[in-house]
């Protein structure tokens, strides 16, 4: 890659979702020297660039933790004490070279909660011009969407017949089709827009790093893990960093902009000495600065299925019936870029209002066209899965240290399901999707309800059923908050600068005040944008 320097004048740690956005706004300049650090691996090496270049080719990646940070919340109350993975990209594009490549906003609501709550500056229309500048949308530039950016935002070129047939049993059952989630409105079902260019896995590396890795003012580091941020007085000077059995001083001359996301970043500064001080010192960590807020506030999509089988065997599953297609999958990808290897499995789905008098949808389907029972196994058998997700938990959670050594990793906290009102809403959110796969055009498709299963009808059935399944979707958010420093759980300011540390910023989606409702990929590449613009402006 490019040249080599220990001095920057900005050094940004993480090279997933916003960490690349930020590394080329700000590289832009020939003038300003730029360094991205990541902990895993480079995405253009083989076998990892084959294997981040297939939309499905994350289920060779998340099983490994040289790929995935594999971490894991502890069980609480809400869950019967179990422990529900949470899945986080370790290599270059983060989340993003692992997700299954979905492109959702959140409601509009969303972000002018944030400002309504204290963050000034982001509401919907304050970002919706830095979602757009980086978009290249499929169908055009409209009042919602930019063309000519790094990431493209397109249809599926061949969805599947269950995706299809899905979309239509939702309008059978009284729903709107929405083809376009992050326009006008959201509530209703219909096909995802993707992060895809040519059938091929856009990440947010793909998308904004490699084009400009050739500027030499920009150094790229991966495989290497930051240990510490080296602070002096009260101002962020640069970062320390273990490469292989080697450990390097950076030196920042202007920031330090921490893009781990929402369980790296505050690790980082707890392991830096900047979060709750009882905390820290516990550890035998040094106070830099008292910043309870740190860790806190952690909210993630309780999420939980309907299974059914397939008898048709149309669904995505590795069996002698689909052996034909299997063997074919691989040519029809290379020379069409259609198939099995090009979809991202989660093709379709839909936000709905579980109550009437609701301003915004409050749950999630996102509809698998494989039984894929969880991110580390191909399916074996013929099935499909509609997911229910909580769009706005009621609780939130935490991550706490369990050692000072950077090695061992955070504990986190989730709390889910710990209000009644998640589980009523989930409840209420399950009921809607059986009467939706019920319908002429999916009832067709099914053998059996394999999940909760036809016995489970009674409220309390289902509400044993949702505890003792819940995970989620992999959203995990917020435990950096972005508020003033009157709120006692504040870490950043509205200009994302660490309360209380100067030269240090934060841009991922452990800012966000609240989780959006929707996926969390696209937010945190807006995040990034909407950093390096607040970078370069002062």
């Amino acid at each position: 890659m490019s040249r080599v320097s220990t001095s920057f004048d900005f050094i940004v740690v993480g090279g997933g979702a916003a960490g690349c956005v930020v590394a080329n706004r700000l590289s832009e300049d020939p003038k300003v020297r730029v360094a991205l650090i990541e902990s895993g691996p480079s995405d253009r090496r083989f076998p990892v660039n084959w294997k981040t270049s297939v939309p499905i080719g994350n289920v060779f990646l998340l099983p490994h933790e040289r790929y995935n940070w594999q971490y894991v919340f502890q069980g609480g109350a809400g869950i019967n004490g179990r422990e529900v993975p949470c899945p986080r990209g370790k290599v270059m594009g983060g989340c993003t070279s692992v997700n299954g490549t979905v492109y959702i906003r959140g409601h509009r609501s969303d972000y002018d909660r944030w400002h309504a709550e204290g963050a000034e500056g982001w509401r919907y229309d304050d970002v919706l011009p830095h979602f757009k500048r980086h978009e290249n949308h499929a169908a055009g530039a409209s009042q919602w969407h930019g063309t000519g950016g790094e990431l493209d935002v397109q249809p599926l070129k061949e969805p599947h017949v269950l995706s299809t047939a899905f979309i239509r049993a939702a309008q059978q059952a009284g729903h709107a089709r929405n083809d376009d989630f992050n326009g006008a409105e959201q509530d209703g079902f219909g096909l995802f827009d993707l992060n895809q260019r040519n059938s091929v896995r856009l990440s947010s590396s793909r998308a904004f790093l490699h084009p400009v890795l050739n500027r030499p003012n920009l150094t790229v580091y991966d495989e290497s893990t930051v240990e510490r941020i080296l602070i002096e007085g009260q101002r962020a000077v640069g970062v320390s960093l273990r490469q292989k059995n080697a450990h390097l001083s950076l030196k920042a001359t202007r920031e330090v902009i921490l893009s781990g996301g929402a369980i790296n970043s505050p690790h980082l500064l707890m392991l830096s000495g900047i979060g709750n001080a009882t905390m820290l010192q516990q550890h035998g960590i040094a106070v830099t600065h008292h910043l309870p807020g740190v860790g806190q506030n952690l909210q993630d999509h309780p999420t939980v299925s309907i299974a059914a089988s397939n008898p048709g065997a149309e669904s995505y599953a590795l069996s002698w019936r689909t052996a034909p297609r299997a063997i074919m999958s691989p040519l029809r990808y290379l020379f069409a870029g259609r198939g099995m290897l090009a979809s991202n499995a989660a093709e379709a789905g839909g936000f709905i209002r579980t109550l009437p008098e609701l301003e915004h949808p409050d749950v999630q389907y996102t509809f698998m066209v494989g039984l894929k029972e969880n991110a580390r196994t191909l399916p074996r058998r013929h099935g499909f899965m509609c997911h229910v997700s909580l769009l706005r938990p009621s609780t939130r959670g935490s991550i706490e240290l369990q050692s000072a050594d950077p090695l061992v990793k955070p504990r986190l906290h989730g709390h889910f399901l710990e209000h009644p009102a998640d589980v009523e809403t989930l409840i209420r959110g399950v009921r809607e999707a059986r009467r939706i796969l019920s319908m002429p055009d999916m009832a067709r498709f099914i053998g059996e309800e394999l999940a909760p299963g036809s016995s489970v009808q009674e409220d309390g059935q289902l509400e044993k059923y949702i505890r003792a399944h819940t995970a989620t979707v992999y959203h995990p958010v917020g435990t950096c908050k972005m508020a003033p420093a009157s709120d006692a759980l504040a870490v950043v300011d509205n200009h994302l600068r660490v309360h209380g540390v100067e030269g240090l910023r934060i841009a991922d989606a452990s800012i966000m005040p609240n989780i959006v409702g929707g996926n969390t990929a696209a937010p945190s590449m807006m995040i990034g944008e909407r950093a390096a613009s607040l970078i370069l402006e002062s």
